[in-house]
């Protein structure tokens, strides 16, 4: 993959937590850069640290050493593990609170009214939070992450808890709007498969302290992937080696 240029690099972060049995630290002098443009996946053992990373690269925490330097303006967009919808507010409602900062309202009409459309969500658009299920609450996450037109598109574990439908579903989504955007995807993920299915590096950390362990890049043009493809599975088996080791 020819990469654009470089528009996040994390420097040497460490960060450690305070607790009742002392220090724990969850991260050690990790560093590594996203491109303009590339998708890579965040793959580790449960409880290493990967969610507090993604909240550092996002600014919701502070890192105890190391710099997160960000290309000046970026746009940001963060789909949580866990929906966070604002209750009070209709499936429309939620998704222009999101784009007011950010766009023309022209613009965001339109952008609004062809990512429900898209996601399945039109016919919801006067519905609440309340009334949705948790598939089309993730499928409305991920809509308001859209609807901004995102630089960088950070996303923790966005399909965990989604059937195998929905997860093509939103994955068709995202790559199409990648492809036709040609923004930039940092994902959570805990498996290997979607992870090479999905990215073009995957960097696979170590438990705690968390580390980079591994760098694994996938030259396979995304739209030629195949689970049957030797090369992919090759790269799950490592992937899933590393996990395992």
């Amino acid at each position: 993959m020819e990469r654009g240029n470089t528009i996040l690099k994390l420097r040497r972060i460490h960060k450690s937590f305070s607790g009742h049995n002392g220090e724990l630290k969850v991260l050690q002098d990790i560093s590594f850069q996203v491109c303009a443009g590339e998708i890579i996946a965040l793959i580790g053992p449960s409880g290493c640290g990967k969610t507090t990373l993604m909240s550092i690269i996002a600014g919701l925490i502070e890192p105890d050493q190391g710099e997160v330097m960000r290309e000046a303006g970026l746009r940001l967009a963060y789909v949580f593990q866990e929906p966070r919808l604002l209750p009070w507010k209709t499936v429309e409602a939620n998704v222009s609170f999101v784009q007011r900062n950010f766009l023309q309202q022209s613009e965001a009409e339109a952008i609004k009214s062809d990512l429900l459309r898209r996601a399945g969500l039109a016919e919801y658009r006067d519905a609440y939070p309340g009334q949705l299920s948790g598939g089309m609450k993730q499928r409305l996450e991920l809509v308001r992450a859209l609807s901004v037109k995102p630089e960088l598109l950070l996303m923790d574990e966005p399909f965990k808890s989604l059937d195998l439908a929905l997860q093509h579903q939103l994955r068709e989504l995202l790559l199409t709007e990648h492809a036709r955007a040609g923004f930039a995807v940092l994902l959570i993920t805990h498996d290997p498969e979607e992870a090479v299915m999905l990215a073009d590096r995957v960097l696979v950390l170590s438990d705690k302290p968390s580390a980079v362990h591994e760098e694994i890049v996938i030259d396979v043009p995304l739209r030629e992937r195949s689970r049957k493809d030797g090369e992919i599975f090759a790269k799950a088996e490592q992937i899933t080696d590393y996990l395992l080791s």
